[in-house]
């Protein structure tokens, strides 16, 4: 809990502080009169609140987990995906990214919102990091390992090096300092999936290899299962 405040205080500070700065430009630019200059510091102010309201929702939707739940219901996997899929379709659409789906037919039972979100935040990732990759795409689907329904996200995009596999789901971590968003969306998937009793983890071979997000989700099969 301390290392969270620390970086909680750590990752609002820094708008909170282009807020301040950028309003002392403001003033200058009324005192002279200078209307293009203060249109620009006005756009910084607006980013800066901006990306703080985001951070503040990513943190409220992870505190809500597990303590916020929706009635359950039962769920087709395939139109979970789809929906999930739907939710980031500007992006996907931007970037040209091809998305093939390969779901098994699966039925899980569970808030429906929060099992949405994981697969939301997973394609979102995958669409952030494709670089320039020419041919971008993502498959979604399911596998049996053994006895488990492992679900995946893969893509062809910048790959991960494996020094760095166990901190992307850490809070604020993001391994592109540049990048957009908080750093706070696979830490969401991450929480979800553990309410549900699964893991997460993530397989690559390293930059420019594509990367593959497995996860379990035992709870939401077992209610499936218990209800039909």
């Amino acid at each position: 809990m301390e290392r969270f405040t620390r970086m909680i205080s750590h990752d609002l500070k820094a708008p909170l502080v282009t807020v301040g700065t950028f309003l002392g430009f403001v003033e200058r630019d009324l005192e002279e009169g200078s209307l293009e200059r203060l249109g620009k510091d006005l756009g910084f102010i607006r980013g800066a609140t901006v990306k703080m309201a985001r951070r503040l929702e990513d943190l409220l939707a992870i505190s809500e987990v597990g303590r916020v739940v929706n009635a359950p219901e039962e769920v087709d996997l395939a139109d979970l995906i789809r929906e999930s899929v739907k939710t980031v379709a500007g992006a996907i659409a931007i970037a040209g990214v091809e998305v093939r789906i390969d779901a098994s037919p699966v039925t899980l039972f569970g808030d429906r919102s929060q099992l949405e979100q994981v697969w939301q935040n997973l394609v979102e990732n995958a669409v952030k990091y494709m670089g320039d990759q020419p041919s971008p795409r993502i498959d979604l689907g399911v596998v049996a390992q053994g006895d488990q329904t492992v679900f995946f996200v893969r893509d062809n995009g910048i790959g991960i090096d494996p020094r760095f596999h166990g901190r992307v789901f850490e809070p604020f971590e993001k391994l592109d300092a540049a990048s957009e968003g908080t750093g706070l969306g696979l830490a969401l998937v991450r929480r979800i999936v553990e309410i549900h009793q699964g893991r997460v983890w993530l397989e690559s071979e390293g930059q420019g290899r594509g990367s593959r997000f497995l996860f379990t989700l035992p709870r939401a099969l077992k209610g499936g299962e218990s209800r039909g």
